[in-house]
This record gives structure tokens, sequence and C-alpha cells, in this order.
């Protein structure tokens, strides 16, 4: 059995909410590297350029350890809660508000679609 071949790239404490970089991911999960970078450029969101960077850099990392980036497609894209920044608003009669500044951290995986130009099912 021939084991899987896939890259992994991360990026940790993106200053922008889960919930709003999800939006981003789902449009591009499951899709070749060129259709989700395609897809990318055409996005107005926030998130879709560092979205695209970590995608680039994965391409990257499977360019040095000799993969081919045109056979590769996002096979896991994970968004997740980073950690949380809390700041202070002065509220009424001297009390105080908390702002929760939430970051993000997203996990991609790059993997090599087989001989038949269909995406491995592992």
């Amino acid at each position: 059995m021939e084991k899987k071949q896939q890259v992994v790239a991360k990026l940790n404490n993106l200053r922008i909410t889960p919930r709003k970089v999800a939006l981003v991911c789902d449009l591009v999960r499951g899709c070749t590297v060129m259709e989700a970078r395609r897809r990318l450029a055409f996005t107005v969101k926030r998130s879709a350029r560092p979205v695209a960077n970590l995608i680039k850099s994965a391409v990257a990392s499977a360019k040095s350890r000799g993969l081919e980036s045109d056979e590769m497609f996002l096979s896991e894209i994970m968004v997740g809660k980073g950690t949380t920044l809390k700041r202070i608003r002065a509220g009424s009669k001297g009390t105080a508000r908390p702002i929760l500044k939430r970051t993000t951290n997203i996990k991609l995986s790059l993997s090599v679609s087989d001989e038949n130009g269909t995406k491995n099912k592992s």
C-alpha cells in the first residue's frame, strides 16, 4: 500500500475572527490549487489574501519535497479559534465593558490526485 503524499501548512493567530475566515475557506475546500487561487483572487473578503498566501506557502513546501503542484488539491482546510486578546472599553457609571479581539488558526492540507485525476479518499 502506497503512502498518501500530503503537505501541511499552518497559519496561527490571524487577526480576523474565525467565523469570517470560515466563509472564505468554505469557497476553496476540495478545489485544486489552481482553482482555489483563481477563486481567492476575485474574492472581496479581507481574509482571502492570508488564505491565498497560506496556499502559496503549502505549494512551495510541496515543490521543495519534489511534488507536482498541478496535481494537488486542498484535501483539508480547518479553521479554529486562536488566542483572544481582551481589551476594555469605558462604560457608563465608571464600569468597564469587555472587548474580545478574536484570532484564528488555519490548518491546510494539500494532497496529490491519483493517476486518473480523481481525488483520493483516505
